[in-house]
């Protein structure tokens, strides 16, 4: 294990837990599913984006890659409070549970691949 890119990780991570925490803090109480499925969205077109200029053959570094794509986007999504909100979701309506899942899931696969896209062809 590589100490410098373990300290990265931790660093980028204490600034995206950091930043879902001041986005979801700034929802009013009883709304937090959206701001998570709004992190979660964000931070897939991201975490795509990245993908894509590295796939355009953008010099990033390791560290830039683990210090972003691992631990700032890493802790900024968030997959335990997506499946909290479901299950929540799915003891007052299993329709709005099943709307909030494919919203989530397929925008979250939509937006990596839009990210990966359009970052690569503009880079290309």
């Amino acid at each position: 294990m590589d100490i410098r890119l373990l300290a990265l990780v931790a660093i980028g991570g204490a600034i995206g837990a950091s930043l879902r925490y001041s986005i979801q803090s700034s929802f009013e109480p009883g709304s937090e599913p959206y701001a998570t499925v709004g992190v979660n969205l964000l931070g897939s077109l991201l975490l795509g984006s990245i993908f894509g200029a590295i796939a355009a053959g953008a010099a990033l570094s390791e560290g830039t890659v683990e210090i972003f794509g691992t631990g700032v986007l890493g802790s900024f999504t968030t997959m335990s409070a997506f499946a909290m909100d479901y299950v929540e979701f799915s003891e007052e309506s299993h329709s709005t549970a099943v709307m909030y899942a494919l919203i989530t899931i397929l925008g979250s696969i939509g937006l990596a691949w839009a990210g990966y896209r359009t970052t690569l062809e503009l880079i290309s």
